[in-house]
């Protein structure tokens, strides 16, 4: 969202509603409010998230508000709107069928479809039975809310087949322009990055990366240092887990928690690994992982929408002894390294660089603003 922003800016007369969980994250998003045609902020958004009994999935409910419901009026009456766009799923509430304008979604994820396989490694029968209860209340959500939408972004045309197997009527509504980065942001460093090391990169506020890193770090791991004493792994992102939790093999683990700049880390260490078991949408931190070429160790599931050849952007393992074994084999050689890092930088920069994705974004908001001004012709020539 952030970098998308960034490139809409020069290009249109931007309106941001922003949500925000602190009062201080205001000084983060202040390019905006200098950059933006305005910038509007909601802190804690007190939703409705324990209504018992409710048909509504926990994450919509969490974001239904009253004052943000109104604030989105407002902005689009007083600022002459064309075009809403809404992020995520839980957003998709907002939706209104508009005459005149635009309104789209942002499917980060699938969200059904992310609960849906993370019920399989859920071991509590009492998180499970929640899990399943969350899963048939998301199903039923979504699949009803979608259909409204003008348009509906996905992050990859294997989230868009998926999407279409059980909603149809979406075909030719759906959008691949949204999972991008900004490339030029990322500085490519192939060669001379310290020896043996690994990084894990993730907001653990995030279920599927906690899910990850604990399996990764308990069978994973033993296996890499077994091979390779002198490896470490480095933790990088908001919200870690306490060390405590985590196996104890010394050293080996850094917990570096939150950092300014994600391009530092990715710029640093030797193997980018993304162990991810589930969730849906399209893992960004690997666009990242490879613009700025680190070379990468993925399970299947975590490098969805981007690859599922082994060794064509990125090393492709799901057990831990195929995972460990492409770790320990690109430690071992450098040039390997080089070559995978190399293909995956050149194809992100070809097929998922945000100036590219964003002018094929403002197309589609075209498109929708000119179908909705020719039907009224359309009835009114039918009439006579």
């Amino acid at each position: 969202m952030y970098q998308t922003a960034r490139e809409l800016m020069p290009l249109c007369s931007l309106h941001l509603v922003i949500l925000l969980d602190h009062d201080w994250e205001q000084w983060d998003h202040a390019e905006f409010a200098q950059s933006a045609a305005s910038a509007e902020y909601l802190v804690r958004l007190e939703g409705k998230p324990k209504e018992f009994g409710s048909i509504l999935p926990y994450a919509v409910r969490e974001f239904a508000n009253a004052d943000l419901d109104w604030l989105l009026h407002r902005q689009i009456y007083t600022r002459a709107v064309d075009v809403v766009q809404l992020e995520y799923t839980a957003l998709g509430q907002y939706h209104w069928d508009f005459h005149r304008i635009a309104c789209l979604l942002f499917e980060h994820d699938v969200y059904f479809q992310s609960i849906g396989r993370g019920l399989a490694g859920t071991r509590s029968l009492i998180r499970k039975t929640k899990a399943t209860f969350e899963y048939l209340r998301a199903l039923r959500y979504e699949l009803k809310i979608l259909s409204k939408f003008d348009r509906v972004q996905v992050c990859s045309s294997e989230n868009g087949n998926y999407l279409l197997s059980f909603i149809p009527s979406l075909a030719g509504k759906l959008d691949d322009n949204r999972a991008g980065i900004q490339t030029a942001r990322y500085e490519f460093k192939p060669n001379g990055r310290e020896p043996h090391t690994m990084l894990f990169l993730g907001s653990f506020r995030h279920l599927p990366n906690l899910e990850a890193l604990d399996w990764f770090t308990r069978k994973v791991l033993p296996r890499v240092l077994q091979r390779s004493p002198e490896a470490r792994l480095i933790i990088v992102g908001a919200d870690p887990p306490p060390k405590h939790s985590l196996p104890d093999f010394g050293e080996a683990i850094e917990l570096r928690g939150f950092v300014e700049d994600v391009r530092e880390p990715l710029s640093r260490y030797a193997v980018f690994v993304c162990p991810i078991l589930s969730g849906s949408g399209m893992r960004v931190k690997l666009l990242e992982a490879f613009a700025a070429g680190i070379p990468v160790v993925s399970t299947k599931l975590g490098a969805e929408g981007l690859t599922d050849k082994d060794g064509e952007l990125c090393a492709l393992a799901d057990s831990p002894d195929e995972f460990s074994d492409k770790i320990v084999e690109l430690f071992a050689n450098p040039g390997k390294a080089s070559q995978l890092a190399t293909r995956a930088r050149e194809r992100v920069v070809a097929t998922r660089d945000m100036r590219i994705l964003t002018r094929k974004l403002l197309e589609s908001y075209r498109t929708v603003l000119q179908s909705k001004a020719i039907k009224p012709q359309m009835n009114a020539d039918k009439r006579g």
